[in-house]
C-alpha cells in the first residue's frame, strides 16, 4: 500500500465535480498525491504527455448521482421525525431532487450548517474508500 499525502478539499472536489460539456477528469498523481485536471480544450501547460496512460496517475471517477442522492437520504434519516426531515424528503421526491433539496435547505438556514458538515464527513468516507480500493493509505492535509 502506498501511503500519500492528499488534499481533502481536492479529493472531494474531484468525486464531485462531472464534466457534461466538455470531457475531462481529475487524477491522483500516486507519487506526490497531487490531484491534477485534465480538462479538452484547455492549455493543459504542466500536465504530463502520458496522463491517461502511465499508470502513476490514476483517474478519479466522480459520484453516480445515485451516490449523492444517498448522502442526502442519509442525512434526511439523521434527522429523525422531525418536519424538517419531512420537508426534505418532499424535496428529494419532486423533480430536480438536488435543486429541491437545497432550495428547502436555504428556507431551514438552521440546517444549512449540519447539511455541509454531514456532507464532509461523507466525502471524506468516500475519499477513504476510493484510496483504499487503489491501494493507497490517505494521509489528509
Amino acid at each position: 500500500m502506498i501511503s500519500l499525502k492528499i488534499k481533502l478539499d481536492d479529493i472531494t472536489e474531484a468525486l464531485t465535480t462531472r464534466f457534461d460539456i466538455v470531457e475531462g477528469g481529475f487524477f491522483l498523481d500516486t507519487e506526490t498525491g497531487d490531484i491534477l485536471l485534465s480538462t479538452e480544450g484547455v492549455d493543459e501547460g504542466d500536465l504530463p504527455d502520458d496522463l491517461k496512460d502511465n499508470p502513476r496517475y490514476r483517474l478519479i471517477d466522480p459520484l453516480a448521482s445515485y451516490e449523492s442522492f444517498q448522502i442526502m437520504e442519509d442525512f434526511v434519516d439523521s434527522l429523525g421525525d422531525t418536519k424538517e426531515a419531512v420537508r426534505l424528503q418532499e424535496a428529494l421526491n419532486r423533480r430536480k431532487p438536488f435543486r429541491q433539496f437545497k432550495d428547502t435547505l436555504h428556507d431551514h438556514t438552521s440546517l444549512s450548517d449540519a447539511w455541509y458538515a454531514f456532507e464532509q464527513q461523507e466525502l471524506k468516507r468516500l475519499a477513504e474508500e476510493w484510496c483504499e480500493e487503489n491501494g493507497i493509505k490517505a494521509e489528509w492535509v
